[in-house]
């Protein structure tokens, strides 16, 4: 089950407030990968923009496939923000490969 892009996007604007204060770094991250959504799932009740039925599903989808709330959450997110909250990093280049595209 997926959200319509417009439930997307709505979910996106609320969460944005929130990830503005830097609230998506790694440990947030692992605790929704952990099914800790709770924190995020008020902030979407509390906007009073949903019906019960729609944040019932929202619930389940978020509960069952918590990489959709990460995804919402560090969409429009510059890549290095991304980056950051996802915890890879791309590998450091070597001298011979800085030489080789400098």
């Amino acid at each position: 089950m997926t959200m319509t892009s417009g439930t997307r996007e709505l979910v996106r604007a609320i969460l944005a407030y929130e990830c503005a204060d830097g609230l998506t770094d790694r440990q947030s991250i692992e605790a929704i990968r952990n099914g800790d959504i709770e924190y995020w799932m008020s902030a979407i009740e509390s906007s009073a923009m949903f019906a019960p039925g729609e944040l019932r599903r929202m619930r389940f989808v978020f509960e069952t496939d918590p990489e959709q709330l990460i995804s919402v959450m560090l969409d429009g997110s510059d890549d290095l923000r991304g980056r950051r909250a996802m915890g890879s990093r791309r590998p450091a280049a070597t001298g011979t490969e800085v030489r080789a595209t400098g």
